[in-house]
């Protein structure tokens, strides 16, 4: 009974010592040049992440390369973008989806933090084996950096009307 118990309470430990994947991130420079700020944030048990800042100060983008032509007008501030992230282990969730606004595609996506949640590396690829595809590497924001931006943040119904028509447009598939 004792070794239960303490097989129990290490695994409790380990559970809180995990890094959390909600919070704010500096992402890779993308092809258009920009880097921006993202906010991962979990519902129902799935993770999910919106961009609201450009690092250089420039405003939001219209998503021009959309493949459907109705969502061409949209812009990127507030839109979700990473969605349906899954854990899968101590630090590290698949089964998602990120949409690149530079090129008007998706991929498949796997997510590892490292560095105590400092660092995150997400993997988008072609396949869902994760074999064909590019590793990028994002970096946790320091509470003094989110300050720095928050101003530029829409409020959370403009992030939650973005996840609303997500799952509608998922469900027309």
């Amino acid at each position: 009974m004792k070794i239960w118990a303490f097989l129990v309470g290490v695994s409790m430990v380990v559970h809180l010592c995990a890094a959390d994947l909600k919070g704010y991130f500096m992402t890779h420079v993308g092809e258009s040049g920009r880097q921006s700020i993202v906010e991962f944030f979990e519902r129902d048990g799935k993770y999910y992440a919106y961009g609201f800042a450009n690092v250089d100060g420039s405003g939001p983008k219209k998503d021009i390369n959309n493949q459907n032509p109705e969502l061409r007008d949209r812009v990127d501030k507030g839109t979700v973008f990473i969605y349906d992230l899954v854990p899968s282990g101590k630090d590290h969730y698949k089964g998602g989806t990120v949409y690149n606004y530079d090129s008007g595609k998706e991929y498949y996506i796997k997510i590892s933090l490292e560095d105590g949640g400092k660092t995150l590396k997400l993997r988008a690829s072609v396949d869902s084996a994760g074999f064909v595809g590019e590793t990028k590497v994002w970096k946790r924001l320091t509470t003094d950096e989110e300050a720095k931006y928050f101003p530029e943040k829409p409020d959370f119904s403009v992030v939650e009307q973005s996840l609303k028509e997500l799952k509608e447009r998922q469900k027309d598939k």
